[in-house]
């Protein structure tokens, strides 16, 4: 089963693969995208030398996915009970797009995996606004988890 994370974000300025390729080769000159032309959403391969660790999707409203994932993520929040519930929501609906990771283990340990994508989510944090959700997990901050998955 396919193991998803996804950053919502709710700032405006405006966010490419390109940008993302390069704040990950600011990290580390071994990180690079190969980026799907021919996609109907801007998609690409993260590679970390010579691995692939995730596909990256950029997902925005009109482009038939983000309006569907954000109504999905909002009805999983009906029976949250958690303090965190109230920012997770606000965020759901203020979003300007959604930055998910298809997270690709290859065979490797997962630590190994998550810690070549973790400078993606860093850099995120860093420089815009939002909250990110991974699956089966919940939502976090920059710091914590503020909601668990039910």
């Amino acid at each position: 089963m396919p193991y998803r994370m996804r950053f919502f974000d709710t700032s405006d300025d405006s966010l490419s693969l390109k940008d993302i390729e390069v704040a990950l080769k600011r990290e580390d000159p071994a990180y690079r995208l190969e980026i799907f032309e021919d996609s109907e959403r801007p998609l690409a391969d993260m590679y970390f030398g010579d691995g692939v660790y995730a596909q990256i999707e950029l997902n925005q409203p009109g482009d038939g996915l983000f309006d569907e994932e954000i109504q999905e993520m909002l009805e999983f929040l009906i029976d949250a009970e958690a303090n965190g519930r109230k920012q997770v929501e606000k965020v759901l609906k203020t979003a300007k797009r959604i930055i998910a990771a298809q997270v690709l283990s290859q065979g490797r340990e997962s630590e190994e995996t998550l810690s070549a994508i973790d400078p993606l989510w860093k850099w995120l944090f860093f420089t815009r606004k939002g909250l990110l959700h991974a699956d089966s997990e919940g939502y976090y901050d920059e710091d914590d988890l503020i909601l668990e998955d039910a």
